[in-house]
């Protein structure tokens, strides 16, 4: 498998190769003096066990003729307790301790002796490893590695290593950086333009501060000459005399800036880079990225995940003349990307958590040239107001799409507003000629679709390794989940580990498991997207700070995440695909460290996420009726806004929100654009008149006229819906909003809205409505059979090391890491999966038997093939909710036989049913 620069850990000097099996550690001694002296050990782990005072004690298992380790569900790291030199005295007992136990004590955590002992230990001390060629390596801004020879850590991760640590830099907090300048006047009323730690503003003040309990380990400035700064464990910074943090130096970097404008050589640019980042020389695939980019040539950019893909358009930013919009997934993941700009960048971002005077200020700094890197999500590319400020006279020199695989629909976390980014569309709406597509996990034939949408040449294809080589990927066969997951976390080496991720796939998992490792000592809390905003802030800062050891989450956490230390990543279930896989083993190790990553396998998960692969699908007799609806009116609705009421149409169609989403985006950017998608809104307006009377009101406005003709009176209320009302009147629907909102200030009204809808102009009406349906449900299927055969390859890799892997080439025991690598590997770079295997059965023989007796049992209700599969295979959907339906006894009885299959069954019953009643 091609290495990246940072897989194997030789550019750290600091970090020693890996080994096929890690040696063990060198063995802490116990001699014959009563009082011990402590002395703490640099070593290449995340974490020292501490020990109380020994307790004389005769148990054979702390006898020196007896040091056989405690075995481990993946391998042992033994080590030996060495008895008193005088062979008459009582042999001391160590007692473990909680981790960080002794850390609370300023006395110890200040201690920089360079090991651990009870006395000097007289064994010679091991050779020092030999420092790598290069003292340098470029990283992504918020410090995937860690480069400073000085920087000393105080919680190593794992147990006995006999390296140092490696050095880490503490990033640059120079007073003239960008965030102090531009936020300086007004950072009380922005709260998302650039960053800082204030509690209602990302702007920085003019001061250094450090928040406490956060531990900001960040390298982003220079590597050579650093201070000595020591992270203390309540999360403070020391610096001693002498010691003062430098400052940017201003003309430097615009000379450096202004070189490399004007000419992008490669020894400018890594001038530049040097200035600003403090590194002397690029990772692989980072400079020839920025070199197409600075040239205006549109590129494809696949770096594995912590390999610095950000400096990739940070630095072109400081170049380019224009504004830079970089298109994020997630909120936090734009609020971290902005945070970890370089001080001399100026941004800002644009979400939906913003108040209507922040998104001004924000636009008003875009019009006037403050701003220079805009971070939005995709759905913002919907909203006229943005769209606006960029047909006037801004100019944009690059739009940056991040987790670019969700513009394919072959992607592992298809996203139909991402379908909208095409490069006609940005080119159009933003004047922009050049594009920069990054992600971590792709195969090639959602490169190939990402690449045709952005209009990106094959030829300009940065590709390199997936995985990075420092993870160490385990899987084990798991009878009983809960209790291996606890005597996982309480064996080596995952016990020594300080930071731990536990991945699930649904929400009450992460509430049971977090509560089951709080009653066994581990500090840990859950992590989902049923957890209130706040909550979910304040989770991730615990275990950023490092207050609590362990975070059970499901797929929500993990982008934006602001820790480089975390020494594991458990998976407690089985990934839905090998690019999900990736994607969050990848939150491990990013300092560069070894880390370890372990499966918990089962094949009962695999048939139950099989089975929800086909909670999204729908039949064409589906399709057609959602047609039908959309385009109601026929041409009479040509070029006026329509609506379809999310709720009442998803129950109606037996289709997911999502899933006429997708139905209507595709509608919009298909080969024939039959419609044009507006933002989102509530539909239904239920009004009240106050001061004057309706009939006065409506003499003197228009709006009102309009209403009075186009609602339904009840109790007094007036009921009508907006886009019929603003079509009436030739207006938009968003200026009839504000006409209301306008009566409501001059307490003329009050009113409610409800029913969120998917609104809509139609272009063109579809002439053959049953050959759309048809090529529309063929796309559909298409979707899902990617999804399942993607879940059926992460099955197979992690079947195959669970029960056939020999064991030959690097893999023993529980450790699987070669043969991972070659699964992840030929499937990333294959050029489609349609031959991978299966678990499903495809027959059973009462199947039928089974259906028949169903239907008659449910005589009164009406079933497509697909609903009737559905049952069997226990999965709800909006018009079979799991609440009636799981209470047949049939729910969820034929999981393990293939969706297809049993959908025919049913469709051949159904037409036993159709002939009978036809007689």
């Amino acid at each position: 498998m091609e290495s990246d620069s940072d897989s194997d850990g030789s550019h750290i000097s600091a970090t020693p190769p890996r080994d096929p099996i890690p040696p063990p550690p060198p063995p802490p001694t116990l001699l014959s003096s009563n009082k011990f002296r402590f002395r703490a050990r640099a070593s290449s782990s995340r974490s020292t066990p501490t020990s109380k005072s020994p307790k004389p004690s005769s148990d054979p298992k702390l006898s020196p003729q007896d040091p056989s380790p405690t075995p481990s569900p993946l391998y042992s790291l033994p080590f030996q307790i060495r008895g008193p030199s005088l062979p008459n005295r009582p042999i001391p007992t160590l007692e473990t301790l909680p981790a960080r136990h002794l850390s609370h004590f300023a006395s110890f955590s200040k201690l920089r002796r360079p090991s651990l002992n009870f006395q000097d230990d007289p064994s010679p001390p091991p050779p020092p490893l030999p420092k790598a060629e290069s003292d340098s390596v470029p990283q992504e801004p918020k410090g995937e590695s860690v480069n400073s020879a000085n920087f000393v850590k105080r919680r190593p991760n794992l147990i006995g290593g006999n390296a140092p640590l490696p050095p880490v830099k503490i990033r640059k907090c120079g007073g003239e950086g960008n965030f102090v300048k531009l936020n300086m006047n007004r950072s009380s009323k922005r709260k998302f333009v650039n960053r800082g730690r204030g509690r209602n503003s990302y702007a920085s003040s003019g001061r250094k501060s450090y928040r406490r309990g956060r531990r900001r380990l960040r390298p982003e400035g220079g590597n050579e000459g650093e201070n000595n700064s020591v992270c203390e464990e309540d999360g403070l910074v020391a610096e001693s005399a002498g010691q003062r943090q430098k400052k940017y130096d201003c003309d430097l970097v615009e000379a450096a800036v202004s070189s490399a404008r004007n000419e992008p050589s490669d020894e400018n640019l890594v001038r530049l880079l040097k200035v600003v980042y403090g590194y002397n020389s690029f990772r692989d695939g980072q400079l020839e990225a920025i070199r197409m980019v600075l040239a205006g040539e549109s590129t494809m950019l696949v770096l594995p995940t912590g390999a610095g893909k950000s400096l990739c358009y940070q630095l072109p930013a400081m170049v380019l003349p224009g504004i830079t919009v970089v298109v994020s997934p997630l909120v936090a993941l734009m609020i971290d990307q902005l945070r970890h700009l370089p001080p001399m960048i100026r941004g800002g971002l644009l979400c939906s958590s913003q108040t209507a005077d922040e998104v001004s200020e924000t636009l008003r700094q875009l019009q006037e040239g403050t701003i220079r890197v805009l971070f939005v999500s995709p759905e913002r590319f919907l909203n006229a107001e943005f769209l606006s400020v960029f047909s006037t006279n801004l100019s944009t020199s690059l739009v940056v799409v991040d987790e670019a695989h969700c513009i394919s629909e072959w992607s592992h976390n298809f996203r139909p507003s991402y379908t909208r980014l095409r490069a006609s569309m940005l080119r159009a709406r933003l004047n922009v000629g050049c594009i920069l597509a990054m992600t971590a996990t792709a195969t090639t034939t959602t490169l190939h679709s990402v690449m045709s949408a952005l209009a990106i040449p094959q030829t300009n294809l940065i590709q390199k390794a997936q995985l990075r080589d420092n993870l160490q990927l385990s899987v084990s066969l798991s009878g009983n989940r809960m209790k291996d997951l606890l005597m996982l976390i309480k064996s080596s080496p995952f016990k020594e580990v300080q930071s731990i991720i536990i991945y699930c796939k649904f929400q009450y998992e992460t509430d049971q498991i977090s509560r089951c490792l709080c009653d066994n000592n581990i500090s840990a809390k859950s992590y989902h997207s049923g957890i209130p905003a706040k909550d979910r802030s304040r989770t991730q800062e615990l275990f950023c700070s490092n207050k609590i050891r362990v975070v059970v989450a499901t797929v929500a956490f993990g982008m934006g995440l602001d820790k480089q230390d975390v020494g594991a990543v458990i998976h407690y279930r089985l990934p839905e695909s090998l690019e999900e896989y990736v994607q969050e083993i990848g939150r491990a190790g990013r300092d560069g460290r070894l880390s370890h990553c372990h499966l918990l396998f089962d094949d009962d998960t695999y048939f139950k996420l099989r089975s929800l692969m086909h909670s999204e699908g729908v039949d064409e007799f589906a399709v057609n009726k959602f047609l039908t609806e959309v385009f109601s009116n026929g041409k009479n609705s040509q070029g006026k806004v329509c609506s379809l009421v999310k709720e009442s149409a998803s129950r109606k169609f037996d289709m997911k929100e999502e899933v006429m989403l997708t139905l209507l985006t595709h509608l919009e950017l298909g080969e024939v654009q039959y419609l044009c998608l507006h933002p989102q809104m509530n539909v239904t307006c239920t009004l009240n008149f106050h001061n004057t009377s309706p009939v006065l009101l409506a003499e003197k406005d228009r709006v009102v006229a309009a209403i009075l003709k186009k609602s339904e009176t009840k109790q007094g209320q007036y009921v009508f819906d907006i886009p019929t009302v603003a079509n009436s009147i030739g207006i938009t629907a968003i200026d009839l909003s504000n006409q209301l909102q306008n009566l409501k200030f001059k307490r003329e009204i009050t009113y409610e809205v409800k029913d969120p809808a998917y609104c809509y102009t139609i272009m063109e009406v579809p002439g053959d409505f049953f050959s759309l349906s048809a090529h529309l449900t063929k796309w559909l299927s298409e979707v899902e059979i990617c999804k399942v055969r993607k879940l059926d390859a992460m099955f197979n890799a992690a079947a195959f090391a669970a029960n056939v892997c020999e064991k030959m080439h690097g893999c023993y025991g529980c450790q699987h890491t070669p043969c991972l690598q070659r699964n992840i590997l030929d499937y990333f770079n294959g050029e489609d999966n349609s031959d991978i295997s299966n678990k499903m059965g495809q027959s059973s023989p009462f199947l039928r038997a089974d259906i028949k007796v169903f239907l008659q049992g449910n005589s009164h209700a009406k079933f497509t093939p697909r609903a009737v599969a559905r049952i069997m295979h226990g999965i709800a959907s909006p018009a079979y909710p799991s609440t009636s339906w799981s209470k047949t006894h049939f729910w969820g009885r034929y999981t393990q036989i293939d969706f297809q299959v049993i959908m025919e069954a049913a469709q051949a019953e159904l037409m036993n049913v159709v002939g009978k009643n036809a007689l």
